[in-house]
């Protein structure tokens, strides 16, 4: 495995990227391929993630915590005592056409609060299918939206949302809301671990990104945890 440490925007928040993570990412492709994907539960709300999953295979999850372990706790100072909770495993492929996204798809997201809450997103699709993205908040100066600052964020944010329609398309490059402060490309069997409290955002090319093809769109396996 090849490691990289990142450090983001002005907050100069870390961001892990690991290349050749998993022994057989192939596998999770052909398990992809043989199963039943479903929309995420706030999709009917035009929120979240724009698109469907399948459980992830529970080995995968296993050998992902015990081989990032070690890494996470020492890169992002987290007390020995603490103990990892897996919090959502699963494979993931975007299908939301830009024209159905709602407003909140439209602009970069966080996932928790908690500073130790962890995303971690295993690339099985290769460069043609965009990376990450990550930003910060003009208005506020935010790049992580802790505790403290959730609420204000929040109100900022919808008040935004409220005052000027956003166009219909996913979210990419600085706009007079957001700036964008760094991304990571994606690559087949690429691992990216940030904090989930980062504002981030998938950055796609086109709409080869936009199918449920495993073998052909923008497949990712993605595993949360927490200490």
């Amino acid at each position: 495995m090849n490691v990289q440490i990142l450090d983001i925007g002005n907050e100069q928040n870390k961001v892990i990227c690991i290349d050749n993570f998993f022994s057989d990412p192939n596998r999770l492709v052909d398990v992809a391929a043989k199963s039943l994907f479903a929309p995420y539960a706030a999709a009917t709300q035009r929120k979240g993630y724009p698109g469907v999953r399948t459980a992830a295979p529970a080995d995968y999850s296993l050998s992902l915590v015990n081989s990032v372990n070690e890494l996470v706790r020492r890169e992002f100072s987290i007390a020995s005592p603490a103990s990892i909770k897996l919090l959502q495993e699963a494979m993931c492929l975007m299908t939301v056409p830009e024209s159905a996204l709602g407003p909140l798809q439209t602009i970069p997201h966080f996932d928790a609060s908690n500073p130790h809450f962890f995303a971690t997103l295993l690339y099985l699709c290769d460069e043609a299918h965009g990376g990450t993205g990550f930003y910060r908040h003009n208005a506020t100066g935010y790049e992580t939206i802790t505790p403290e600052r959730c609420d204000h964020y929040l109100d900022v944010c919808y008040e935004e949302l409220n005052t000027k329609r956003r166009e219909k398309r996913y979210f990419a490059d600085t706009d007079a809301a957001f700036t964008k402060t760094g991304f990571v490309p994606a690559k087949f069997n690429r691992l990216v671990i940030y904090q989930g409290c980062i504002l981030h955002s998938a950055n796609i090319l086109s709409d080869i990104s936009l199918q449920a093809d495993p073998r052909k769109g923008r497949l990712t396996a993605n595993v949360f945890f927490s200490f």
